[in-house]
């Protein structure tokens, strides 16, 4: 801003009349700057709240971020550190199985074996169930339609087994049927015969590479074998003894053919040692 003396010399050089319009053009300057200063200390009072409340938010977000950022940083550690552990866990085991692999493969194969052979047991008797019944014999139709060789079954059903139960108990017929399998299966003779429980207090043997002579020898075997065996029936009309019927069906395994046909004719046979007066072998030639 001017100062006085200068307008006083710049009155005596250029005259009264330029000094007042100097006077006035400082005068309008100044207004003008005043009512700058007044708009900017107005807005500023106006808005002042507003941006006191952005710089708040902006300062809280600002916060969270920090606080987000560093929550995905503790996350990160603990992946990490679960990551590490358990890349030490699995070079541990990858060791374990290194030096002791055979150890291990072992163990495994035999609780295989374990669950594969308890799968294919009947849960009551112990000896082969329906289903490993059903294929070892659909196996062995197709290995002796191959070799013209013959193929044997046994169909062996308890008599008076109902009168058994009433007058014993459940319990007792439970063992009974327990006894009854564990000594007919050690009648077999031959690595592939397979004895198993067909259901309820039916049983049936499969002897492949065996004829008729040699089937119903083993139906006579195991007919002894249920005497020496000896439980008590008191209820039966046969004796005092349990006793069994059995059905004998001898095929060679044709194209034509299937495995239920063979299972059909010893069914066949069973049923009629049962009308016949039960405790007896029926062979299919003789139905």
């Amino acid at each position: 801003m001017a100062s006085l003396s200068s307008y006083a010399d710049a009155s005596r050089d250029t005259g009264p009349g330029l000094e007042l319009e100097q006077l006035r053009g400082e005068n309008q300057r100044l207004r003008r700057e005043n009512e700058d200063l007044h708009i900017a200390l107005t807005t500023i009072a106006e808005h002042g709240d507003m941006v006191e409340s952005l710089l708040n938010e902006t300062n809280v977000k600002l916060k969270a971020e920090i606080a987000e950022r560093q929550r995905a940083e503790a996350k990160l550690h603990n992946l990490l550190h679960l990551i590490s552990r358990q890349k030490e866990d699995l070079e541990i085991i990858v060791q374990t199985i290194m030096e002791h692999g055979d150890v291990v493969d072992a163990q495994w194969r035999q609780k295989f074996c374990e669950a594969n052979e308890l799968i294919n047991l009947d849960g009551l008797t112990q000896v082969a169930n329906r289903r490993h019944f059903d294929q070892h014999l659909e196996t062995q139709w197709q290995k002796l339609a191959e070799t013209g060789e013959p193929l044997a079954l046994i169909f062996a059903d308890v008599d008076y087994f109902k009168e058994f139960n009433d007058f014993y108990g459940h319990l007792s017929g439970d063992d009974c049927l327990r006894r009854l399998a564990k000594a007919l299966s050690a009648c077999l003779r031959n690595p592939f015969d397979l004895f198993a429980r067909y259901g309820g207090e039916e049983f049936i043997a499969i002897l492949p590479n065996t004829d008729q002579t040699g089937a119903y020898q083993t139906a006579r075997r195991m007919q002894a074998t249920l005497e020496l065996l000896a439980i008590p029936h008191h209820l039966s009309p046969l004796g005092d003894w349990v006793t069994m019927s059995f059905g004998v069906a001898v095929l060679i395994p044709q194209p034509e053919q299937n495995p239920e046909d063979l299972v059909a004719l010893a069914d066949r046979c069973l049923y009629q040692a049962k009308t016949g007066g039960k405790n007896r072998v029926i062979c299919a030639d003789q139905v």
